[in-house]
């Protein structure tokens, strides 16, 4: 059997060499030796230690209508956690510092909380078994289940009950870098990750949960139960595209996961167990139905090796033969359209070369096609990763691309664009190390806009948090560089960020349990756009308005004032007689009013027709002719 080192060991040993060599350039050769790649020595972090590189620091501006605004928590790290009395919200609760736990949103907007690494009650350091709750209208914690308190090192043991049962005294193992789920019944679903099962022993995990909301009770719904037991770590894959019974995926942490419009769950990757019981970097994709409760393997490769063969295809264009690399800590979004998104993490590329990725993928449900959007298909060598291309802030580009990362942070807009933050990755100069960039990507135009943070890390140095002041959004306030933090979108559209392993305000790095809010960041609307366009004419012209803003309203006026939305609305074409300005804005649900847009219409009719007196005609004498005209 494969045997492995937790990510907690991993990352302190990161955490030691950080502090006794910070300012030293990283010596690949002698990392690559120590600590191997390959999932049997070291899974849940693909990211082979930080390189501190040499180059200038270059912090970037936050975009004015980006701000961040810091509403709980500590700015210090190494917080312990503050759990007052069970399923009793306080102003004071509050989780310990923590990273790669698990996050759901229920059918009341209230966002849930589960385990990850970090510190308990009393200041101890370990693998979480608890579960928090937390409201956005009164921005309080409840501490729901689970322990308050860990085995200094480790961490608390499951309790499984019977297969299928909910029961009070039910409760998950301690773990990190699991999977989760809400279903249409508002139920948390739980699977996986690394942790500690019924035994108390600390491996990888298939064991899959259920926790009811309304009766605070969890069920274990399959899986295993005690975990690295010859024969039972392995996937059972079934026949492609047909949900059994005894279909399963393998032990595994750090895959990725979506719930579809149907509200089926599906499942991607992640560092674990094929069908041969072979640890490595999975590409396998499955499909749960919460009804059936059966699992189908969807696609992607049943072993460890053959996930090494990514295809990419044509750029835009899903197809059948396409599937991503295996690869783990990946991120994920769900579209609008119920499609389902997979953005970098560490894997294999095309060539099956390891690396930080930073390609895009799109996964159709319907069709059970993939299609590469965006990104580099290639890693530029073993343990590299390409470096990102930032462009101008807030300006969306064809060459702009997020660096190749790992562990960052994600969330969907309510225009379906997709938003990323921060993680391990490559900075703008190929510099490795703790990102606090922000991206926004349309899907409509396939293009990346950086919309704040640093595009670079900084030399041998941290790059601290600008927390400013508690519930209060300014421009300078910014996030400090992380991993593995907690992210959701609330039901105003407004996107929130809470703990992961980062710096503080002061530098330090370690465990935070920070919470943050941004505004809702909304696209502006296109400019209105006027036909025949602004000019001189010699008649009446009928003038229409349009907008490219999917279901927009357009609002003008013609009397020289900036329109809003109170103004009249255009309903059809104008008639303009004379000279006068017009000015119209968009509206659109899920965007920022557009900018104003203004036509000045110069009517200049031609002079009257002179006239003649007398008139035209036939005399018999002479005639004295005057020749007279009405126009002024």
């Amino acid at each position: 059997m494969a045997t492995f080192i937790g990510i907690r060991s991993f990352v302190k040993l990161i955490l030691a060499f950080e502090q006794n060599q910070r300012r030293l350039r990283f010596d690949r050769a002698r990392w690559k030796s120590t600590f191997s790649w390959a999932l049997g020595t070291s899974f849940c972090l693909l990211a082979v230690g930080l390189v501190l590189p040499a180059g200038a620091q270059s912090a970037g501006t936050d975009a004015q209508t980006h701000e961040w605004a810091w509403m709980g928590g500590s700015n210090l790290a190494n917080q312990p956690g503050v759990y007052r009395t069970l399923d009793t919200p306080a102003a004071e609760n509050l989780p310990g510092g923590r990273y790669c736990q698990s996050r759901w949103t229920d059918s009341s907007g209230n966002v849930w909380l589960f385990g990850g690494i970090g510190y308990d009650s009393s200041d101890t350091e370990g693998t979480l078994n608890d579960l928090w709750e937390f409201n956005p209208s009164t921005q309080e914690w409840t501490w729901m289940g689970g322990s308050s308190t860990v085995p200094n090192g480790s961490g608390q043991s499951g309790v499984y009950g019977t297969l299928g049962a909910a029961a009070a005294a039910n409760l998950p193992g301690g773990r990190y870098c699991a999977n989760s789920w809400t279903d249409s019944s508002g139920n948390l679903w739980l699977f996986g990750g690394e942790g500690y099962d019924s035994t108390g022993t600390e491996a990888l995990l298939n064991d899959l949960w259920e926790f009811n909301p309304s009766t605070h009770e969890w069920a274990w719904m399959g899986g295993i139960s005690t975990a690295q037991e010859p024969g039972v770590e392995e996937g059972v894959y079934g026949t492609l595209g047909t949900p059994a019974a005894e279909n399963f995926p393998g032990v595994r942490a750090g895959a990725v996961s979506w719930t579809d419009s149907s509200g089926n769950f599906w499942l991607f990757g992640g560092g674990g167990a094929d069908s041969t019981d072979t640890l490595g970097q999975l590409n396998d994709l499955w499909e749960f139905n919460p009804s059936t409760r059966e699992w189908a393997w969807m696609g992607g490769s049943s072993t460890a090796q053959g996930a090494k063969n990514a295809v990419y295809g044509t750029m835009g264009t899903p197809a059948a033969g396409n599937v991503p690399g295996g690869r783990q800590e990946a991120v994920s979004w769900t579209d609008s359209s119920g499609n389902l998104w997979l953005f970098g993490g560490g894997g294999a590329d095309s060539a099956g070369t390891n690396g930080e990725l930073n390609d895009l993928w799109e996964f159709n449900p319907s069709t059970r096609e993939w299609a590469w959007m965006s990104g580099s298909s290639t890693v530029p060598g073993d343990y590299l990763g390409q470096p990102g291309v930032y462009g101008a802030l807030g300006v969306p580009a064809t060459g702009n691309v997020p660096g190749g990362r790992s562990w960052a942070s994600s969330w969907t807009d309510s225009s379906g664009n997709l938003w990323l933050f921060g993680g391990i990755g490559y900075d703008s100069n190929s510099a490795y190390g703790y990102l606090n960039d922000l991206w926004e990507f349309y899907p409509s135009t396939r293009e990346w806009a950086w919309m704040g943070g640093s595009s670079t890390v900084p030399n041998g140095s941290d790059q601290p948090g600008v927390y400013g002041a508690l519930g209060t959004s300014a421009a300078g306030n910014l996030p400090g560089g992380r991993y593995g933090a907690t992210s959701w979108t609330d039901s105003n559209g407004n996107f929130w960020l809470f703990g992961g392993m980062g710096y503080d305000s002061t530098g330090t790095f370690s465990e935070i349990n920070d919470l943050w809010e941004q505004g809702t960041p909304v696209t502006p609307a296109s400019s209105p756009v006027f036909s025949p366009p602004a000019g001189t004419y010699t008649s009446t012209q009928s003038v229409t308005i349009s907008d490219t803003t999917p279901g927009a309203t357009i609002y003008y006026t013609t009397n020289g004032t900036t329109p809003t939305t109170s103004s009249a609305t255009y309903t059809g074409a104008i008639t303009v007689s004379s000279t006068e300005t017009m000015e119209a804005i968009a509206a659109a649900a899920g965007y920022a009013n557009s900018a104003a847009a203004t036509a000045r219409y110069t009517i200049t009719p031609p002079a009257a027709t002179p006239t003649f007196s007398p008139a035209a005609g036939t005399y018999t004498s002479t005639q004295s002719v005057t020749i007279s005209d009405t126009t002024p």
